[in-house]
């Protein structure tokens, strides 16, 4: 392992120096979503919460869900402030504001507060349709 941190306070193991188990759960991860970023690089460390892991989170990448991305950071920023969980609560503000929804209902919803937005259409809030 580094000596010095790779990711936030981790010390990420580098490929090279992982288990067999380790790097085959590693391809796993990488074969499923093209990428080990982000906090699921700790779970390197348990071959077995790897596997089961991966694909509950690839799961929710875009193209994997019927909600449109605006519905989906809705409910990630609720789900989120709810739980106090910070790192994901600010991501999730940067990318709720990146997918057009309204940086003062994005901060209501983080605070706990009651907030709506303009449905379109059949009552979905349709990505491109304008939030208010």
């Amino acid at each position: 392992m580094p000596d010095t941190p790779t990711f936030g306070r981790y010390a990420e193991i580098p490929y090279e120096r992982m288990t067999p188990e380790q790097q085959e759960a590693y391809r796993f991860v990488v074969e499923m979503r093209g990428q080990v970023g982000g906090p699921s690089k700790i779970w390197v460390h348990n071959p077995k919460i790897m596997k089961a892991a991966a694909p509950l989170g690839a799961h929710f990448h875009p193209g994997h869900y019927s909600l449109t991305e605006r519905e989906r950071e809705i409910a990630v920023v609720i789900i989120n402030s709810k739980w106090h969980s910070a790192y994901p609560t600010s991501a999730h503000e940067r990318r709720g504001k990146e997918v057009g929804l309204p940086a003062d209902k994005v901060e209501a919803l983080i605070a706990g507060l009651q907030t709506s937005f303009r449905r379109a259409g059949a009552g979905r809030l349709r990505d491109g349709d304008g939030a208010r």
